[in-house]
């Protein structure tokens, strides 16, 4: 999942290479984005 800095727009990679082959907002064409991240830390078991 990645967000759109100026409309703020958010979108998947899939869709995203549905309109352009470069890392571009589907939107509005801007080319500066965000990877959305989980809210919640993965947990790791320790060794």
């Amino acid at each position: 999942m990645y967000v759109c800095l100026r409309c703020g727009y958010v979108f998947t990679k899939e869709e995203m290479e549905e309109y352009f082959n470069v890392f571009k907002c589907p939107r509005c064409g801007y080319r500066i984005l965000r990877k959305v991240r989980r809210e919640t830390p993965k947990r790791v078991k320790a060794i």
